[in-house]
């Protein structure tokens, strides 16, 4: 089976790319699947890098980019979510599979998913909480190729409406929540684990929804802004669950292959974990925003 993935090339950098190397390491090393990323701009290291461990690198741009670059020009809209509505593309780009599966980069690949199901349109698990249905998270998905490509005309002519109208307060999760309401499919929770559930080590795929490492580092290291609601958000995912991110983290920091600075760097964000109760004390710990429920029950 195919995995997509999806970077702009701002994604090249920083903790994206320090994450897509993860992902990217852990499939070829404990999954059989074959893996492609869906790429929007100029080719560089990172590229070549991604190449040489296996992955196939596609150009691909989105059919309504000049949208998105218009609405940019005019203070609206920002490029940086390109990345983010390629995933639209894999209807596109796909076309010899019937099933494939999308994930966004900051997963880890434990061992092979097997998801003995063929969705309606695609399958998804819960956002927040293990039994929120009323919400999936988009960051892995098994997908119905034929499915979602008979609706695509329909679902991009959606996109173009809502961003035009409701631009920066639109994104592509609340698209396929919304388009495909009562369309998807349950997919099963190991596929699709989130570190902030605890530890489990029958998940297929750890998903590093809400904070990465980088944030897990900045707040360990007191340079986390704590003074707005994302700030209190990530950091409530990462103050809450402490032993379930040292677990995830230590076992990130043993992946083979990674360049030696960027295992240097997961080791000492491992490091810090052990206090990390110390060094969050009194921090402004607040879960309750992830009962969020996007439509009524």
């Amino acid at each position: 089976m195919k995995v997509y993935f999806a970077l702009n090339e701002g994604g090249t950098h920083g903790d994206i790319a320090l994450h897509t190397k993860i992902a990217v390491l852990t499939a070829t090393q404990n999954t059989k699947l074959q893996p492609i990323m869906m790429y929007t701009g100029e080719r560089n290291d990172f590229t070549r890098w991604l190449e040489a461990n296996g992955v196939e690198v596609r150009d691909s741009d989105l059919p309504y980019l000049p949208l998105i670059r218009r609405l940019t020009d005019e203070g609206r809209y920002h490029m940086h979510s390109v990345g983010h509505w390629l995933r639209t593309n894999v209807a596109l780009e796909e076309k010899t599979d019937d099933i494939i599966l999308y994930t966004d980069i900051d997963v880890v690949f434990r061992k092979h998913p097997e998801a003995n199901l063929t969705p309606a349109y695609f399958a998804a698990a819960p956002e927040f909480k293990q039994d929120g249905w009323n919400y999936f998270n988009a960051g892995v998905m098994l997908i119905n190729i034929p499915a979602l490509r008979e609706s695509y005309t329909e679902f991009e002519a959606y996109l173009r409406a809502n961003i035009e109208e409701k631009t920066t307060g639109f994104h592509d999760q609340i698209a396929y929540n919304e388009f495909y309401r009562g369309k998807w499919d349950r997919l099963p929770l190991g596929m699709n684990w989130k570190p902030y559930w605890g530890r489990n080590d029958d998940a297929a795929i750890v998903h590093f929804h809400g904070p990465k490492i980088g944030a897990v580092n900045s707040i360990l290291t007191g340079a986390w802004d704590w003074g707005n609601n994302h700030g209190v958000q990530i950091g409530s995912l990462f103050g809450g669950n402490i032993e379930s991110y040292r677990n995830y983290i230590n076992e990130v920091a043993a992946v083979p292959g990674l360049p030696a600075q960027d295992h240097d760097y997961i080791a000492a964000v491992a490091e810090r974990c052990n206090n990390a109760e110390s060094i969050i004390a009194g921090k402004p710990v607040d879960l309750s925003f992830t009962s969020y429920k996007m439509f009524p029950d």
